[in-house]
């Protein structure tokens, strides 16, 4: 996997096809820094498709009044795209950390 996305609630999955996307249930894995009950795979092939990543994390903040997301990347050039990305997004009830694998 590319990265994991965790939270305190429930994440929706999502298969984007044609940009080769997919945003799945996590499975077994224990990833020790993940402390969110929650979690999805996210595969990505293509590093310009990340916005697609950054649309899915606000429309699920959009549903609830308050989360907290916690983000494992694995590359270091999508951590620093994605760090830059969510950084310009701050909301007062929705927390969001960045961490590399």
């Amino acid at each position: 996997m590319d990265l994991y996305i965790a939270s305190n609630r429930q994440l929706p999955i999502r298969y984007y096809v044609q940009e080769a996307v997919w945003i799945r249930r996590g499975g077994s894995t224990k990833l020790p820094d993940l402390t969110l009950p929650f979690f999805v795979e996210v595969e990505i092939n293509n590093q310009y498709n990340l916005p697609i990543i950054r649309d899915y994390i606000f429309d699920f903040q959009r549903q609830y009044k308050q989360t907290e997301i916690q983000i494992l990347i694995k590359d270091v050039t999508i951590f620093a795209t994605m760090q830059e990305m969510l950084s310009q997004h701050k909301q007062t009830h929705h927390a969001i950390t960045i961490h590399p694998l």
